[in-house]
């Protein structure tokens, strides 16, 4: 899967992702509120947190499942780290500058969706044809 943001225009997989982007790119995401601090982003969905930027470390704090985390920590170490885990959801620390930005953002809709309405998942997917 694709995210809208992702054309050759936009964005080169050569080009470092930074935490700025990343936060923009969440915001082509229904419902997404960005709670600003002195140095990082908080994006929600209706007050629910899936996601965190830190800014000056130019680092990303992503909701996952754990099977997701796993994976992603078994192929790219380097770029990713565990994060917290509850039972129902393990986050993953992501070294943007390192990151492909399509991946990130496959990422974050995934943890969009795990934390959005089912009728706000609907809509979206609709509204992409899906």
């Amino acid at each position: 899967m694709v995210g809208p943001w992702c054309h050759d225009d936009l964005v080169s997989r050569r080009q470092a992702l930074s935490a700025s982007r990343l936060v923009e790119m969440s915001t082509t995401l229904p419902d997404v509120a960005l709670k600003e601090r002195v140095n990082w982003t908080n994006i929600t969905f209706k007050g629910k947190g899936f996601a965190w930027v830190n800014h000056p470390e130019n680092r990303a704090m992503i909701k996952a499942h754990h099977d997701e985390r796993d994976a992603l920590l078994a192929t790219a170490p380097a770029v990713y780290e565990a994060g917290w885990a509850t039972n129902s959801s393990a986050w993953v620390r992501v070294r943007l500058e390192l990151a492909d930005p399509e991946e990130v953002f496959e990422l974050l809709e995934e943890a969009w969706r795990m934390t959005a309405t089912k009728r706000a998942i609907q809509a979206f997917d609709e509204a992409r044809g899906g």
